[in-house]
């Protein structure tokens, strides 16, 4: 366990990023897609309850990560009823607690080391895991609020979320009702918000040193 936790940021940032790459390793591997998301997001869960200092939001990972991690197990079987609920939910709340607890360590950090970059190049990362899970939970609630194709796939959020983020909107994915546009000019600013912010942050706690 001591070993585990002096490399916890490294294990975060590698589940993060496999949770973005998910689809080409399943295509890699020749595995199930859905079976690599939950492998990764049950190592991003272990990460988060390695990095989480405070009780409240261990039990809050716990809490919503089993849930996510029930959603996607048995979606695996079956993707209808409490299951989809279970995942959406869970997901969401889950990556809400994570963002949390890496801008409380981040806070709470007194110098720049490489393991604090790490935590806020996850938590930049997350954002747009944040944006995913919401847009899928209005897709899923308002149906045709975005502009998929019938042959979409989940990751799709995904990768409508990440381009919203990174303000680059290729256009083969479009929000359609005013809630889905006003969602998407959400995650695209608090994109260019969390930069602006964490690069001040960044400065001044070099220039502190």
């Amino acid at each position: 366990m001591k070993t585990l936790k002096s490399y916890k940021f490294e294990i975060l940032l590698t589940a993060v990023l496999l949770q973005l790459v998910y689809p080409f390793f399943s295509l890699l591997f020749i595995v199930e897609q859905d079976k690599v998301h939950l492998a990764s997001f049950a190592i991003l869960m272990m990460a988060s309850l390695l990095i989480a200092k405070r009780k409240s939001p261990k039990l809050l990972v716990l809490l919503f990560g089993s849930m996510g991690v029930i959603g996607l197990l048995y979606g695996c079987l079956e993707n209808e009823g409490l299951t989809i609920y279970l995942r959406i939910y869970g997901i969401c709340f889950f990556y809400l607690t994570l963002m949390y607890i890496l801008i409380r360590n981040f806070l709470d950090s007194k110098k720049i080391s490489l393991q604090v970059v790490m935590g806020a190049v996850s938590g930049y990362l997350v954002i747009g895991f944040i944006g995913a899970s919401t847009i899928e939970m209005m897709d899923f609630h308002h149906p045709g609020s975005f502009g998929l194709s019938d042959t979409s796939e989940s990751f799709d959020y995904y990768y409508f979320s990440f381009i919203s983020l990174v303000t680059v909107g290729y256009g083969d994915i479009v929000p359609l009702s005013s809630a889905a546009k006003s969602l998407t000019i959400f995650i695209s600013v608090i994109g260019q918000f969390y930069m602006a912010v964490g690069i001040a942050s960044f400065v001044g706690k070099f220039m502190s040193k």
